[in-house]
């Protein structure tokens, strides 16, 4: 294959109807790395980044039964034979099956590759099923930080119970799914309505989003005194 006709195919890569099969494609594109050893001049001569470059080698990478799916068509996505590149080899291939089973989306394999990522000892039937169930209650992840004067003060008082505390009251149960606080950081699992939530008290103390926490715990020692 010329290089003329690979920048053609690999430059409409978004498209869902390609002239050439997506593990084709990816093995070509190998070639090219295998031959100039640099993500920057294969990404130059196919007019592609460098991270989507890298994106198409993992495609190489990918389990036997998971590539024999991209062959036959069934898997037809770099971003999604990327994603099922993170997991574990026995993990890519369950994926892989429910992906072409269930006809999961780019969007959805994205939520669950998030989700599993971090819940990594949930089994990966369970996050499936657990993000699917959820259907548009995607899981979204927010990392919000507090200063370190403001952290201080919470150790003094149990900082997960009044982290808890402040973020039950202004997001419903059923949209909070997890508070975790780590020092400075405080990481917020919560679905779309609970990003709501969290966004509109930003709104309402005129900060941005990750000094929403700091904010809502000054906020509560002020009452709390």
């Amino acid at each position: 294959m010329n290089l003329k006709k690979l920048a053609i195919i690999a430059k409409g890569t978004g498209r869902k109807k390609r002239d050439i099969n997506l593990l084709k494609l990816s093995e070509e594109i190998k070639s090219l790395y295998n031959t100039y050893k640099s993500l920057n001049k294969v990404a130059d001569l196919i007019k592609l980044s460098p991270e989507m470059i890298r994106e198409f080698l993992k495609i190489n990478d990918l389990e036997k039964e998971v590539k024999e799916l991209i062959r036959r068509g069934l898997i037809n996505s770099v971003d999604i034979g990327y994603r099922i590149s993170k997991l574990s080899e026995k993990d890519q291939i369950i994926f892989a099956r429910n992906i072409v089973e269930k006809k999961l989306s780019s969007k959805v394999v994205r939520a669950i590759i998030r989700y599993k990522l971090d819940n990594p000892k949930m089994p990966i039937e369970k996050a499936i099923s657990k993000v699917i169930k959820s259907k548009d209650k995607m899981v979204y992840i927010v990392y919000l930080s507090v200063e370190k004067g403001t952290y201080e003060k919470i150790l003094e008082k149990k900082r997960e119970e009044i982290i808890a505390s402040i973020f039950n009251n202004i997001i419903p149960k059923k949209y909070l799914i997890s508070i975790e606080v780590n020092e400075c950081v405080i990481t917020l699992k919560v679905s779309k309505e609970g990003l709501v939530e969290v966004r509109n008290q930003a709104k309402r103390l005129k900060v941005p989003l990750a000094k929403v926490a700091d904010k809502l715990v000054k906020e509560h020692f002020k009452v709390n005194k």
